[in-house]
């Protein structure tokens, strides 16, 4: 019997979040009932895709980001 590895690879990474949104990742976190982790991948990933349809290659301001 083999097995498969997953070809994506996992890196743990040490981020400081600011306590609203901590509290707002919880939350979509509970009511999803899947990890922190998989929640906030999931809301870059599909932030990055947004972005592509934009065709936004910089973000030079917090206000330029969150205008996306």
């Amino acid at each position: 019997m083999s097995t498969k590895s997953s070809p994506r690879k996992n890196f743990t990474t040490g981020v400081s979040l600011e306590p609203e949104v901590v509290r707002s990742l919880d939350e979509l976190a509970a009511r999803s009932g899947l990890n922190r982790s998989w929640v906030l991948n999931t809301i870059v990933r599909e932030y990055l895709r947004l972005a592509q349809e934009h065709a936004a290659t910089t973000f030079p301001t917090r206000e330029a980001i969150i205008k996306l």
